[in-house]
């Protein structure tokens, strides 16, 4: 397999994790406030992103102070309307609208920072995804569309693309990607510590409490966002955005088998369409 095809598929397996964010959070406990939630998760990531970068490099790598506050600020916000969606939403929806419209907007905010031109081939491929998230989106129709949860979840994305940005422009510089996600999650821990506070806490230490922190700080953070740096290292920032397109369907799948979520066979065709999409653009 070529080196860009690893880095493509790390970026796919970064998705896939990501995708079990959403159904995480529902198995929780259901006093769990998204804020706190959002906190906790980065508290714990940051935690073992620091032990990875000191097993693996001590080597303290260049990042400017902008793409540290920029990428930290991004990770923070993304936490707070990502997990607030979910929850105005439910995990479907909230994580299809959120990703489904990261592509998008990273190319946008990619060109303004950075003058990054996105390639005809995420053109192509960012079309075929968006085709297959409209479907994902829609096949419950409109009868119980959420307009705060909506626009949380674009929040969402919005804040995502931030942070790609911003970390892609951090390791193009030369930093290393140990050194930069645990230097922006420990910043955006630091910033969002507070929201811990925020609702009932007897959660923390229950036992659903403690198994959604611990997978949420793990596999979709720590290990998650490794993978995704290592892709990212080496790939457009526009188009990560594209291959992570992997979450909303694992995202589907799983709140469908596990959440019993309904899903149309509208929304099974739409997974199909955001596969192929991720295949042609990793190739």
């Amino acid at each position: 397999m070529s080196q860009l095809r690893r880095r493509n598929s790390s970026l796919i397996f970064a998705g896939i994790c990501f995708g079990s964010t959403g159904t995480a959070q529902a198995l929780g406990p259901k006093l769990a406030s998204p804020l706190a939630v959002g906190s906790v998760r980065l508290i714990i990531g940051a935690a073992l992103l620091y032990l990875f970068h000191q097993l693996t490099s001590k080597t303290k790598s260049p990042l400017s102070r902008v793409d540290l506050w920029l990428g930290a600020i991004g990770v923070a916000l993304y936490q707070i309307t990502f997990f607030s969606a979910v929850k105005s939403t439910g995990v479907a929806i909230g994580t299809i609208t959120a990703l489904g419209s990261a592509p998008a907007l990273t190319g946008i905010v990619a060109y303004l920072l950075t003058r990054e031109k996105p390639t005809r081939r995420w053109f192509i491929a960012t079309i075929i995804t968006t085709i297959g998230i409209l479907l994902l989106g829609t096949s419950k129709g409109l009868a119980d569309f959420n307009v705060t949860g909506f626009f949380l979840a674009l929040g969402a994305g919005a804040s995502y693309s931030i942070f790609a940005v911003a970390s892609k422009r951090a390791l193009k510089a030369g930093a290393s990607i140990s050194d930069v996600m645990y230097r922006i999650f420990l910043l955006a821990a630091t910033i969002s510590a507070p929201l811990v506070l925020v609702g009932d806490s007897h959660w923390l230490t229950s036992s659903k409490g403690i198994a959604m922190e611990l997978w949420l700080g793990v596999v979709p953070t720590a290990l998650a966002y490794i993978a995704y740096a290592y892709g990212l290292e080496k790939v457009r920032a526009s188009t990560a955005s594209t291959l992570i397109l992997a979450e909303p369907a694992t995202a589907t799948l799983l709140a469908s088998l596990v959440l019993n979520e309904s899903v149309a066979a509208r929304g099974w065709l739409g997974v199909g369409v955001v596969i192929a999409g991720l295949i042609y653009l990793s190739m």
